[in-house]
């Protein structure tokens, strides 16, 4: 029994030991029980080798503490499993500095801060650009390019031609107006060939042809095409129909291109998608684009309203006769789209409205019914206005591009004639990219689309035009909404990104709301829509969580701000649960989450907010909130609201307010100071041309050049003869004076250029002087060229354009020459020679300017 025993470790031996070397019964009892369990061998030594793999990590009280729990053996594995990732998590949490602050409040504070230093760079940025353009305004207008506008200004008739005022003043112009707004036909009528720019820009360069755009490309150094090649091409009105053997190639014929855009994309130029979609307040007025036309590629943002009568598709029938062979229009549908006009200003006043025709002859149609309805509601006329960002229209196909209001109706116009046929004849959206014409109709508007036509898009027969094909599926998609769509429909059984949105998401289901997971058609989604009880088609309150789509963002301003106040903008309460703090403090995250909801619940469901309202805010238990002129706020963890921005007002454009800004027309030239001359005293002991007087003559030839350096050697001789006295100086005494002069250039406490004298340090702050009042002008020998060439160069600045002969008789002012002699004529074309070469003036004779 002993050896048997020795097979067993020492706590299963003092266990076995009393049975074993007790009565024979009691052995044979346990040697039964051993031979049963002919696999026990096996297991214990898998025991035993567990154990050890679990030593050799720290674990080998694992098991010891789940038998004695009594935990069931399934679960053991995830029990483990979340006690590693609880201590890997803490460890994390404890060691990562980045991830010290768990606490909602302060993660909302940090991002509060953040919001608020990005708005005030934005807003330096504006100012920045208004500063550096102040500071190229010229400072003086009495000559060159500025004399030429005011003189224009000032005359009633006989105007110069705007080409030839713009070659004239061209400095002076793109000085103060650095940014030309034009057409390419008018940049060819105004400005002369040779004005050039820094930058050219081509917005909507999908209409834009190559040829109309050559004469503007040349003029800059830099050139940005902007432009979306799924919208309308150039006009084709008066293209030549004649069969020029197009699609044969031809070394010698230039490629050609349908547009600009399509030249620059075909050519080596870097592109830039712009993916961001915020112009539709409801998702359903861009989903049909971007799945059929964009490849789903744009990132739009939901709305927060899921359905109503001001938001989304409608389709309307009409029950309209389209008179084929006569008129070519539909004057039933026409005066249904009338009725529609009247009912929108009726009960959407303080939203504006456009009508777009797929013909010239439906637009002419509802133009007529529209007037006639009018004359029945002459209190409606104040809403038909014309301005051109608000006003009320009526437009064809071709020309609303560039065109958005609030809510838009489309009349197709097109449909059964009198016979009750329905031909596939619907004008321009037949033509080649005619799917791009209905692209940039369905595209106008920001808040609801309104579809009339007098047939339904199922009675619409296939077609192998592919442009009809699409305006079939979109009359189907306005009727039957976006599961019409074959791919990527709304998923209303959308799951959760993550497992910390599914916890969230059982918690609120828990408390019996209803909850949709990814509220969203494409790109941006948010995590969690939190239904409203009462109505169910709206929700109640957006709940964000740092998760995969909160950290898809690359850059702190999109993920943190832009994307928030587009949200804000669409009418959506969003409140946001950090991470760290659902884990660290679940209990407390739990509380503040269901006071945020009961608090939407409380103020109704969320609508569509109009550009520039305010949105509500979610505020919980804890007080703080932003000002409260904020537009739009959001509610962090912490109950304290957020202010958010308010979004830029896509529509109802408020009048501008102009402020008149009064300019400094005195001109402050740092670069210039008066002319200021010595007061030395000294005492006179011997004569001044004697080598005894060199102590005083030095001392006051220092203070001399301090006070009035550089000067001249005539001068400085000058001084030193009134000092001692004297009435003139001859040989001797300039001789002395020199010497003495030398001496000090010698010892390093003067410069000296050709035959003027300087401190050393004065070179970086050199002024140009000018004579004191009542006093003599400086001989124009007896000034520095280094104070001459300066002069030149800021005269130039201060009045770009100027002539050579305009800068002479500018410098002769500054310097107090009445009249300009042959000796201060030639000096000064000397210089500006020099000016020249020296590459600090540039120009001509007729045209000076300077070098900055």
């Amino acid at each position: 029994m002993t050896a048997l025993l020795e097979l067993f470790d020492a706590d299963r031996r003092t266990r076995l030991s009393p049975s074993l070397l007790g009565t024979f019964d009691q052995a044979q009892q346990v040697v039964d029980l051993l031979l049963a369990d002919p696999h026990g061998p096996e297991e214990w030594h898998a025991y035993r080798g567990g154990l050890a793999v679990l030593a050799r990590h720290g674990a080998d009280d694992l098991v010891v503490n789940a038998a004695e729990r009594a935990v069931d053996r399934t679960q053991l594995p995830d029990i483990v499993e979340q006690a590693m990732l609880r201590s890997w998590a803490d460890g994390i949490l404890s060691t990562d500095n980045r991830l010290r602050s768990t606490r909602s409040d302060d993660l909302d504070a940090r991002v509060a801060d953040f919001k608020e230093a990005d708005r005030r760079l934005v807003a330096a940025a504006g100012g920045a650009v208004i500063e550096a353009c102040n500071t190229r305004r010229p400072r003086r207008f009495d000559s060159g390019s500025g004399a030429v506008i005011k003189r224009e200004a000032e005359k009633k008739t006989r105007h110069l031609p705007v080409r030839e005022l713009l070659g004239k003043t061209r400095e002076v112009v793109q000085s103060i107006k650095p940014c030309f707004m034009m057409s390419p036909l008018t940049v060819s009528q105004f400005l002369p060939a040779d004005y050039h720019f820094d930058v050219v820009v081509f917005d909507e360069a999908s209409q834009v042809r190559p040829s109309d755009a050559i004469n503007c490309i040349y003029r800059g150094r830099t050139l940005i095409v902007a432009g979306d090649d799924k919208q309308l091409p150039p006009t084709s009105f008066f293209d030549s129909s004649v069969d020029d053997d197009a699609d044969e190639y031809a070394e010698d014929v230039p490629d050609s291109f349908e547009s600009l855009l399509h030249a620059c994309k075909a050519g080596a130029m870097r592109e830039l998608p712009l993916r961001w979609h915020y112009r539709s307040r409801h998702e359903n007025l861009i989903t049909f684009s971007n799945r059929e036309f964009y490849e789903n590629s744009m990132v739009t943002f939901p709305g927060a309203l899921d359905e109503g009568n001001d938001v989304g598709v409608a389709f309307l029938k009409a029950g309209g006769v389209y008179d084929r062979g006569g008129r070519r229009d539909n004057r039933a549908e026409a005066a249904f789209v009338a009725e529609r006009v009247i009912h929108h200003f009726d009960t959407r006043p303080a939203k504006t409205l456009g009508v777009v025709a797929l013909s010239q002859a439906q637009a002419s149609a509802i133009d007529e019914a529209v007037q006639q309805a009018r004359l029945s509601r002459p209190d409606l006329d104040h809403c038909f206005t014309e301005d051109r960002l608000d006003g009320f229209f009526v437009k064809n196909l071709e020309s609303v591009q560039g065109d958005e209001r609030d809510v838009m109706i489309m009349s197709v116009g097109y449909g059964p004639d009198e016979n009750g046929k329905l031909g596939l004849n619907f004008g321009p959206i037949n033509k080649g990219g005619g799917w791009r014409r209905l692209n940039v109709a369905i595209t106008r508007s920001r808040y609801r689309m309104e579809v009339v036509a007098s047939f339904r898009g199922s009675g619409l027969a296939d077609s192998p035009n592919e442009s009809v094909q699409y305006l079939k599926r979109y009359l189907e998609y306005a009727e039957n909404g976006p599961s019409v769509l074959a791919r990527d429909v709304v998923q209303s059984d959308a799951e959760p990104d993550s497992p910390f949105e599914e916890s969230v998401l059982a918690v609120l289901r828990g408390w019996g709301y209803r909850v949709q997971p990814q509220v969203g058609v494409a790109g941006y989604r948010i995590d969690l829509g939190l239904r409203h009880p009462e109505l169910p088609g709206a929700y109640a309150l957006g709940i964000e969580c740092d998760g995969a789509m909160y950290h898809s963002s690359k850059a702190a301003r999109d993920r943190d701000r832009l994307r928030e106040q587009v949200l804000v903008g669409l009418g959506w309460r969003l409140y946001r649960i950090w991470g760290t703090d659902w884990y660290r403090g679940r209990a407390a995250a739990e509380l503040r989450l269901r006071e945020a909801v009961e608090q939407a619940v409380a103020q109704g469901p969320l609508a569509a907010s109009a550009p520039g309202a305010q949105a509500a805010v979610v505020s919980g238990g804890s007080a703080g909130g932003g000002p409260a002129s904020a537009a739009g706020s959001t509610a962090g963890p912490g109950g304290h609201a957020l202010t958010v921005p308010a979004p830029r007002a896509e529509g109802g454009r408020g009048e501008a307010e102009f402020q008149r800004v009064p300019v400094d027309t005195e001109v402050e030239r740092e670069w210039s100071a008066r002319y200021r001359m010595a007061a030395v005293w000294v005492a006179v002991r011997h004569e001044l041309h004697t080598p005894e007087a060199r102590p005083a003559l030095r001392k006051a030839l220092a203070q001399i050049i301090e006070a009035e350096g550089p000067i001249h050697e005539d001068p400085l001789v000058q001084r030193a003869r009134e000092i001692w006295g004297l009435g003139r100086a001859g040989n001797r005494i300039r001789d002395n004076v020199r010497e003495v002069a030398q001496a000090l250039v010698r010892a390093g406490l003067v410069t000296s250029e050709g035959s003027f004298f300087d401190v050393a340090e004065r070179a970086e702050g050199l002024k140009a002087r000018c004579p004191d009042e009542g006093e003599v002008p400086r001989k124009v020998t007896y000034i520095a060229p280094a104070e001459r060439y300066l002069a030149l160069c800021e005269l130039a600045a201060e009045c770009p354009g100027m002539s050579e002969e305009e800068l002479i008789k500018q410098a002769c002012e500054f310097f107090g020459w009445r009249r300009t002699g042959k000796d201060i004529r030639d000096c000064l074309a000397a210089d500006i020679a020099e000016l020249y070469r020296q590459r600090k003036l540039e120009g001509g004779p007729g045209r000076v300017g300077a070098v900055r």
